[in-house]
């Protein structure tokens, strides 16, 4: 049977269907974070490029960012022709060292670029005072942070923009998507024109996108972690270093979309969900810090017990060993990063592509060595917690 053309009319419904139910989304998610305006795209990276880009970065312009971050991170600056200048971080916050990002400020610095690394948003009031000292604007990373107002000053909300993920492994686990907030109208009017006229996501990756978030929702539990990860990692691209150019067009570039109306729904559910997430979170942090405390061996850097961290944080001298025993004991526990610090690199000379020089930061060098996350997700039932525990009290001393 021949389909018929649909008409410009019923397209133009469907375009204002769209939008209405983008605004709603937008608009709630303004409000979850206490941000005056919202703009969402496919993916979080390409929300950070446009903050950038509509605050006038590019070429021959540095930004200081921390090199405890995903590659995709300096990916955005390089695509832009921005220089990504990285300054160490604290052993105590795992966020950019206060002292240590001042001297890195020189005469080509546009911007700090300031992670809240696995939603710890410690450090980032510091570094607002010394953007706001240097005159450098300040774009906060809260792609580990999950999207809600903290009890005294909203996340995200120190700069002029700040950027959020909402991939399946997220805080916000809503099908992928990204989401940058700002008070600045006239930024957002900026973000928003660029992001207009990205294209939207073809009809395969769509099917593609809920088929993997079917399988994250129903299948996928912390006893098929590891099997789960062996098997993306070796299917995906993105763990392999390739040539710059084609890293830059299959992360960046191809990733420019809009978001979907399935990525939307799926949005509003999990915001309406946010209370309960980092009620989930904020019980297995506190039960983590209880058992875990204690123990010679073990490093727990402080964070504020309030926050619902994306993964408890914990520093360990025997890493590999701990990976390799919960690998082979189905236990979930995250490698992030892996041994280098930008993930998921692993060897640390293959980080000159990224514009990362090794030796650089010290600090940040040891505790990649060192750290491994505990999930605070909301599969993580009581005996996923303890089996967690057990392994990693069994690596203390």
């Amino acid at each position: 049977m021949t389909r018929k053309p649909v008409s410009k009319g019923t397209q133009l419904a469907v375009a204002a269907s769209h939008g209405s139910l983008l605004r709603s989304y937008e608009d709630l998610f303004a409000t979850v974070v206490g941000a005056h305006e919202a703009v969402a795209f496919a993916y979080a990276r390409t929300a950070l490029s446009s903050i950038l880009t509509a605050i006038e970065l590019g070429s021959g312009d540095e930004v200081i960012l921390s090199p405890l971050t995903c590659k995709v991170v300096p990916l955005v600056l390089l695509s832009l022709g921005i220089t990504p200048v990285y300054a160490d971080i604290s052993a105590e916050t795992l966020n950019l060292d206060p002292g240590r990002l001042e001297s890195a400020i020189r005469t080509a610095t546009r911007a700090l670029l300031f992670q809240h690394t696995y939603g710890n948003m410690a450090g980032a009031e510091e570094a607002s005072e010394i953007a706001a000292l240097k005159r450098v604007p300040l774009v906060e990373d809260c792609a580990q942070t999950l999207p809600f107002r903290a009890p005294s000053r909203r996340r995200g909300g120190r700069g002029i923009a700040a950027i959020y993920s909402n991939n399946l492994r997220k805080p916000l686990p809503a099908g992928s998507g990204g989401i940058a907030v700002t008070n600045d109208s006239n930024v957002a009017q900026r973000i928003r024109e660029a992001r207009d006229h990205y294209p939207h996501r073809r009809r395969l990756a769509e099917i593609r996108l809920r088929m993997e978030a079917w399988l994250e929702h129903h299948v996928l539990r912390p006893s098929l972690y590891w099997r789960f990860f062996e098997v993306n990692r070796k299917l995906s691209a993105s763990y392999r270093v390739r040539a710059l150019e084609a890293e830059i067009a299959d992360e960046i570039s191809r990733q420019a979309l809009q978001l979907s109306d399935y990525q939307i729904r799926e949005g509003l559910f999990w915001l309406s969900s946010v209370e309960s997430l980092a009620a989930h979170r904020r019980l297995c942090c506190a039960e983590y810090r209880q058992a875990l405390g204690d123990l010679n061996g073990l490093r727990l850097p402080p964070a504020d017990v309030r926050q619902p961290l994306y993964y408890f944080p914990v520093l360990v001298e025997r890493k590999e060993e701990l990976l390799d025993a919960a690998r082979t004991r189905q236990i979930e526990i995250i490698a992030w990063p892996m041994r280098a610090p930008i993930y998921p690199i692993v060897d640390i000379e293959s980080l000159h592509q990224y514009g990362y020089r090794p030796g650089s930061c010290p600090v940040a060098e040891e505790v990649a060595a060192k750290l491994v996350g505990l999930p605070t997700h909301a599969k993580m039932a009581a005996e996923h917690r303890a089996r967690v525990i057990d392994l990693v009290r069994s690596f203390a001393a």
